[in-house]
């Protein structure tokens, strides 16, 4: 053990300048160093006597670097995985804020088919209502095992071609420089101890390609098939393992709901290439609750029964969507645009406010986004029987409570 002879018995590190009672363990701890090797480099350090040396080691364990976490693993949707740590964070996509898997209604039973093919190595077209957690179920899958993985979202009118190469010119005439995406597909992601680690390719927003931008991608989708090609039509192979996914708003037929949903028809041989599709239902109100919960918390500790009203009336909407008794999209960014109005009100404007008029003030916020007057006011009746004092003031309006200091919402 290491020691500077002090009157307060700690000694200095001289390569960090921090004070410990026992410089050897942090020595070895944070600088990987042994006492010989400090003593090489800092020559005039002095050490401890043999006897305290003694001392402490008959009656202390020597502490030892931990060693690389290996064997690890966690469930995700009822499917084990195995966690690489010799994978970095920065390899993977983020871990999305306040996510949490689905363990009710149909959604749950979507996220464990799609999370069952990535575990497979299939390629998956997913599909649903905007959302409904389509490219975040693969960013917390990636996040949480420490999957390399990349997500290139389609821009109508983009330049696609760019994933795999692009061409440039020099003195010496044209040349091609690789893309990330066609090194990704080829090479995998190489960790620190010389491992190439298949990736997992998330295309976003498939469906709004344009007829010139899928025929690219279906040159790309062809990696499914284990190879890759270059700039010049030379054949390049995947590697093993390597997982393409795409998310999109409609099945690949376009917008058939009548919705406003940005999505264009999808050549039917490119469909024809994934081996999963698989369609995402809205979150079930039991399982987005507390993720509401968590994002709003002012007010959730304000008024509690807020987020609970606001999950009734919302589901009540969904099911109209779905039997297509309303045209329109309330998705759970349309909640949380609507729980953060109201916890906005709560906490910039001043004086008293009736849950019921709170409520029906920020959903302004929404409902003025609805593409029209009759869809608007459809919705507004769907929501109305689950917000006291109601959503529709026509009629006896006897049982409005207008206990608010905004009254002119």
């Amino acid at each position: 053990m290491l020691m500077i002879a002090t009157k307060s018995g700690l000694a200095q590190c001289r390569l960090c300048g921090t004070s410990h009672h026992w410089l050897g363990d942090h020595l070895a701890e944070c600088h990987d160093l042994t006492v010989e090797a400090y003593l090489a480099q800092h020559p005039g350090a002095e050490t401890c006597s043999a006897e305290l040396v003694a001392s402490y080691e008959s009656t202390s364990k020597k502490r030892r670097k931990a060693a690389e976490a290996s064997g690890l693993a966690i469930d995700f949707a009822g499917v084990s995985f195995p966690v690489d740590m010799s994978v970095p964070a920065m390899a993977c996509l983020p871990m999305p804020t306040h996510y949490a898997v689905p363990m009710n209604g149909p959604l749950a039973r979507d996220v464990q088919d799609v999370v069952v093919a990535v575990k497979r190595c299939r390629s998956v077209w997913v599909w649903g209502a905007p959302g409904t957690g389509k490219d975040a179920v693969f960013s917390a899958l990636c996040a949480m095992t420490r999957r390399p993985s990349l997500l290139f979202t389609v821009v109508q009118g983009a330049d696609i071609t760019s994933w795999k190469f692009t061409r440039s010119f020099d003195a010496q005439g044209t040349k091609w420089e690789e893309g990330v995406l066609l090194k990704a597909l080829r090479d995998g992601y190489l960790t620190p101890d010389g491992r190439r680690v298949p990736y997992l390719i998330v295309l976003s927003d498939f469906d709004r390609a344009t007829r010139q931008q899928a025929e690219e991608l279906r040159q790309i989708l062809d990696s499914i098939q284990g190879r890759i090609s270059g700039p010049t039509g030379e054949i390049y192979s995947v590697l093993p393992g390597t997982t393409i996914v795409a998310t999109a708003n409609s099945s690949g037929a376009g917008d058939t709901t009548g919705r406003c949903i940005s999505a264009n028809p999808i050549d039917a041989s490119i469909l024809d290439r994934f081996e999963r599709k698989i369609r995402f239902h809205s979150m079930d109100p039991k399982d987005e609750e507390p993720v509401v919960r968590a994002k709003f918390p002012l007010l959730s500790g304000k008024m509690p029964e807020a987020i609970k009203t606001m999950m009734r009336a919302t589901h009540a909407v969904r099911e109209a969507a779905e039997k297509e008794e309303v045209y329109c999209e309330w998705s759970h960014r349309t909640v949380c645009a609507w729980a953060g109005a109201a916890e906005d009100i709560l906490e910039i404007i001043p004086g008293k406010v009736t849950l019921s008029a709170l409520l029906k003030r920020a959903a302004r916020v929404v409902l003025d986004g609805l593409p029209d007057a009759d869809t608007r006011e459809s919705v507004k009746r769907i929501m109305d029987p689950h917000i006291k004092g109601g959503m529709v003031n026509e009629g006896n309006t006897s049982h409005i409570d207008a206990d608010t200091s905004l009254t002119d919402w």
